[in-house]
This record gives structure tokens, sequence and C-alpha cells, in this order.
């Protein structure tokens, strides 16, 4: 008998993937610059290497969080692909990591709004965690339909900028190496190909736990890996796009701090007016996803005690947000990534064992 494959809960699926993943980093486009542009045309080998990651563990992880529950295994998905000690040490550091995350997106959040609505930094910080507190009462799967959404509206305007920008653009893509050459563009790491791998391993950590939740509400084994495949594979197809954009336009943008605002003020205002909209849709979907996880870590949702406990957490986490955290994130985001590359081991390791006992 054929599994059920549902096409529209796979989108659903891919786009609540995608929109945990975004965030602000990637949709402002510095994300893509650093990781990927920085190494001129051998960034977009170093996106194909992202790409393979991205849709591999989506799609692994989520198969495995469905089978858990006709299996009905309670096990953590750290402890699951890791084992005890180190899966334990995973499933309190990523609580730890995601709400440094989220203090961060509300910290974003507040200064977006201010800077293009002119609205005070803290009312827009305070606007945004009380929406993300408003989401994580409806609970996951009201979140996965919100998500789910807004994911595929962000890379769907991601991917047209991209495009409309490669067919606009007045450079020469073979001279992006050595333009890049000359400019002092900050690089995630020292070689191109371990940049690939740390962009998906830094995300990829914090997100095995929502993945895996995301997989239990799939109809079947292949439609959860169809979902996590699509939803990787899809991320990073507006990520080539916009890289090549950023490539071909590299002596505009190469020093810019939203670089993806300036592409799309270039195509019209209009459009720069709905990429900012775009931009706090990107802040959302990554910071109510990320306190849920935090929040799951403590207590399961539903209850009077989970709603207190979110309701601290966001409020902590804006507290936090008025404060200069970049030193602490820069110092947590590279390790994260390391230790994103042990948890790729650990489920490779895993999947290969787990083949071999069938």
């Amino acid at each position: 008998m054929s599994e059920k494959i549902s096409i529209g809960s796979v989108i659903k699926f891919g786009g609540a993937y995608i929109a945990y993943i975004i965030g602000s980093g990637f949709a402002t486009g510095q994300e893509i610059v650093q990781f990927y542009t920085s190494y001129g045309m051998l960034s977009i080998a170093a996106v194909l290497i992202s790409m393979f990651l991205f849709a591999w563990v989506g799609a692994t992880v989520m198969r495995h969080g469905y089978e858990s529950t006709v299996s009905g295994d309670n096990t953590g998905a750290y402890q699951k692909f890791c084992g005890k000690h180190l899966g334990t040490f995973y499933e309190y550091f990523v609580a730890f990591f995601l709400f440094c995350v989220v203090v961060i997106m509300l910290s974003g959040a507040g200064a977006t709004l201010n800077e293009y609505y002119g609205l005070n930094h803290y009312v827009g910080s305070a606007a945004m965690a009380i929406v993300v507190y408003l989401a994580y009462v409806f609970g996951l799967k009201g979140l996965i339909n919100i998500i789910g959404t807004i994911g595929p509206v962000i890379i769907v305007f991601t991917i047209g900028v991209g495009i409309i920008s490669i067919l606009n653009s007045t450079g020469d893509l073979s001279s992006a190496n050595s333009i890049i050459a000359s400019m002092e563009i900050p690089k995630a790491s020292p070689q191109w190909w371990l940049s690939g791998l740390l962009y998906a391993a830094y995300n990829i950590f914090g997100s095995i736990i929502f993945l895996s939740e995301l997989g239990k509400n799939a109809k079947s084994s292949k439609e959860a890996s169809m979902g996590g495949a699509f939803g990787g594979i899809t991320l990073m197809v507006g990520t080539l796009l916009m890289n090549v954009a950023f490539l071909a336009n590299i002596s505009e943008v190469g020093a810019l701090e939203i670089p993806t605002l300036y592409l799309a003020d270039r195509i019209s205002p209009v459009i720069g007016v709905i990429f900012s909209v775009v931009l706090i849709l990107g802040i959302f979907s990554t910071a109510a996803p990320m306190t849920w996880t935090v929040c799951d870590r403590i207590t399961k949702e539903g209850t009077v005690k989970s709603k207190v406990v979110a309701a601290v957490v966001v409020i902590l986490a804006f507290i936090g947000g008025q404060l200069p955290f970049g030193q602490l994130v820069g110092t947590i985001y590279p390790w994260t990534g390391y230790l994103g590359c042990l948890l790729f081991i650990c489920l490779a390791v895993y999947e290969i064992k787990n083949r071999k006992s069938l």
C-alpha cells in the first residue's frame, strides 16, 4: 500500500523549515555575503555543499520524527542520534543558544521597525515579543500553519529579487573574483568549503527538535522526508540566486549592511518597502519557533505553566535585546557551527547502524 502524501502538506512542512532557518541574517543578505559571496565564484560550490546538508538532515530528522510517533519512541532527538551523554549536553546547550538567537531577533525587530517606520526601538522590540508570545499560545500546530505560509512568501520574494537583479545587472560575473580581492569583505571561515559546511551546521544544530516535531505532524514517512528535502533544497536555491546577484553587483553591495534591500530598492522603491515587511516576517518566523523550542525544553505546551514559562522567556529575551549581546553571540555562533559538524557525524553513524539492523 502506497504511503499518504499531500503536496500541500509537503509545501507547508518545507515552508515551516525555511521560515525557521531564514531569520534576519538571511533576509538582509549579510549571512549570504559572509558565508558565500566573499569567496567569489567558489561560493557556488559552497552553496551546493550547504544544499545537500540542509536537504539530507531535513529529510532524515523529519522522517525519524514521524517514525517515533508510530513506534511510540519518546527518546529526545539529540539523545537518539548522539547518545545519552552528548545528546543531553546538546539539549541544554541548544536551549541556551536558541534563547540568545531570540534575543538578537527581538533586538533586530526593534532596529528594523525604527529604521523603516520611525517606531521607537523599545516599542518595536516589545511588539515583536508580544506577537511571538501569542504565537506560542496558539501551539505548535498553529505555529506550523502560520510560519509554513510565511516561509514560501519569503523565499519566493528572495528568488524574485535575485533573478531580476541578475537580469538587470550591469556587472560582469567574470570580474567578481578580482573585485572581491580588492575589497575587505568579512569571511565566515578561512576556506570556502568549510564556510558551506559551517553555515548548514550552525543553522541545523538548533533545528533538530523543531524538525523532529514537524515530522510528527506528517501523514507518512515519505511525506515527512519530502517536506524536509523540499525545504532544504528550496532554501538554498533562493540562497544561490541571491548569491549570484550579489556577485554580479559586488562593487555596489559588498560593503553594505543590508545588500538585499539595496537590490530590492533598485528594482523599485515599492519593492523596497515590501522587503521591509518580508524582513519583519523573517524575524518573526525564526523567533517564534525558537521560543517554542526553548520553552519545550522546560515544559510541554498546552498548560498554564507553559504559558507562564513562555511569558518569562519572552520578557527576558526582550530585556536582553536591549543589551550589546554582539560579543557573546560572536563567540557562540562559530563554536555552534563546529558542534553542528559533530552532530552531522552522529546522524550519519546513526543512519548507517540503523540500516544495518534492518
